[in-house]
């Protein structure tokens, strides 16, 4: 069977054996989708790691699940004036799946902190109009 195949059997099993817990000790406090993922990549990054699973795709797909979940939580979560870094953390999280899976690459690194600091100064010095814009980018429409 190709790994895709088993990689979804084994989703679809943790979907119901997280499902099941959760119901039988009444737990409300995870997303059974979004853990059954995140155990799932986690498994086989250890696996990758040790030479057992190879398919970085199924890796970077998964990952890049749980990265932007985490996107999305946080967006609900964090003061508006907070939402300015949005691309900055979405970046980073893209960058990180990246330098784990294929590698560090310095400057990768560069491109991100000078990022960081030009939506921190953004963020400090309240260009108004500009900081709005940035903010409002992915409103909901």
């Amino acid at each position: 069977m190709e790994p895709i195949n088993w990689t979804l059997v084994g989703i679809v099993l943790l979907f119901f054996v997280l499902l099941t817990i959760k119901s039988f000790f009444n737990i409300k406090k995870f997303c059974t989708i979004c853990l059954s993922v995140t155990l799932t990549w986690m498994t086989l990054l250890i696996l990758y790691f040790i030479g057992i699973f190879t398919d970085k795709i199924i890796l970077a797909i998964l990952i890049g699940h749980t990265s932007l979940g985490i996107y999305y939580i946080l967006e609900k979560k964090v003061r508006k004036e907070l939402l300015i870094f949005r691309l900055p953390y979405l970046l980073t999280s893209i960058s990180l799946i990246y330098f784990i899976l294929s590698g560090f690459i310095l400057n990768g690194l560069y491109v991100l902190l000078g990022l960081w600091l030009l939506f921190i100064l953004t963020y400090l010095f309240k260009f108004n109009k500009f900081t709005k814009k940035i903010i409002e980018c992915c409103k909901k429409w």
